[in-house]
């Protein structure tokens, strides 16, 4: 299994436009066994912290990618079900104690701004190493590309790791040089969708791109 696990809502009330097949296609190149991932659907609250306790705790996953609609503040599986940053922080708190989480990627519209990163990171109860996502409004289809770059990148870093007897690279340093791999080939990912990654050392929030 690979370090990565999907965890994602219904896009359309009447479909849906799932990054599974994204996943499997990167899981497939780099393990060849495209269900080399946990991938999970959420609903509400009351479902995201289900399968986030589970991830948290099942030994292999160490990067939460979140599929669905967002706002600044919130993620947003229906109108109806919003999940503020603050009861996503608190499910990080409740459900990643061990630490086994370090990344967290919101593939989602807008959240992924500075001031959600610092509500997630600031905090050492979440045990986050590193949040990335996008500030502004993404394309899906662009979005999901510009999410398989990062995850394939991040994924072979993860694996040629694994094979490290010494200086192994850590969560945040593998995380970083995936976002460089990334915005190296696709420029747009920032100056466009306003793609970023945050960290948070030395007491403060730092980034990718300030």
């Amino acid at each position: 299994m690979g370090p990565m696990a999907v965890v994602e809502s219904r896009w359309w009330r009447t479909g849906n436009h799932s990054v599974r097949q994204l996943f499997e296609a990167v899981a497939a190149i780099h393990y060849e066994n495209p269900s080399a991932f946990y991938y999970d659907m959420f609903a509400d609250r009351s479902s995201l912290q289900t399968i986030l306790q589970a991830r948290s705790q099942d030994g292999v996953s160490e990067v939460i990618y979140v599929a669905s609609h967002g706002d600044s503040n919130c993620i947003s599986p229906t109108p109806t079900t919003a999940i503020s940053r603050t009861e996503f922080r608190n499910i990080f708190k409740n459900c990643n104690a061990g630490g086994q989480i370090k990344g967290l990627f919101l593939g989602t519209c807008h959240t992924g701004n500075t001031e959600t990163a610092r509500f997630l990171l600031q905090d050492p109860t979440t045990k986050l190493e590193w949040v990335a996502g996008y500030s502004n409004t993404v394309d899906w289809v662009d979005g999901s590309a510009i999410d398989m770059v990062f995850v394939s990148k991040l994924t072979a870093l993860y694996l040629a790791n694994r094979g490290r007897r010494k200086d192994k690279l850590s969560p945040r340093k593998m995380a970083h040089e995936a976002a460089t791999r990334l915005v190296a080939l696709i420029t747009g990912a920032h100056t466009k969708y306003g793609f970023n990654i945050y960290f948070h050392e030395n007491h403060k929030i730092t980034s990718m791109f300030s």
